[in-house]
């Protein structure tokens, strides 16, 4: 998928790049599945295919990946699901009745702007600072702490 991320609450135009991968068998069909808080739209198809959109599957009809060519099938994507990883299901028929499966990733980013969350730079420095300190003192003590070597004795 391409890209492999997009921002949270904001329309995106994703596409699900697909090889053939069985020559002498043409691919003839692509399903995807969203997972639940994506929304699905359409965008224009490649050249020969038709999309079918319902609510939560696109699938593409109509035309036909020979040999080991490669077809990006382009979707508008709404994420309204936290940040993190999103896995669509995607089944790629082919003409001689056969199916296979596999699933795409999609990184979904914070929102931006004004829907961003906030962030807490202040305690993020503060944190660093105690952080700084612990590890000063802790070698301070080791250092005090450390015996000396017999020769020394």
């Amino acid at each position: 998928m391409t890209p492999p991320f997009v921002d949270a609450d904001a329309k995106s135009t994703v596409s699900f790049e697909m090889p053939n991968e069985r020559p002498p068998h043409a691919t003839i069909s692509l399903e995807v599945k969203a997972p639940p808080g994506i929304e699905l739209a359409s965008a224009t198809p490649p050249a020969g295919w038709k999309l079918q959109l319902e609510h939560d599957r696109a699938r593409w009809t109509g035309g036909r990946i020979e040999g080991r060519r490669t077809v990006a099938f382009p979707l508008v994507v709404t994420a309204r699901t936290r940040a993190g990883t999103e896995i669509f299901r995607a089944t790629q028929g082919y003409d001689d009745g056969e199916s296979v499966r596999w699933d795409a990733g999609l990184t979904v980013l914070p929102a931006a702007g004004a829907d961003a969350p906030s962030q807490h730079l202040d305690r993020a420095l503060l944190a660093g600072g105690v952080g700084l300190v612990v590890i000063a003192v802790s070698f301070l003590a080791l250092r005090l702490l450390r015996r000396r070597p017999l020769q020394e004795r």
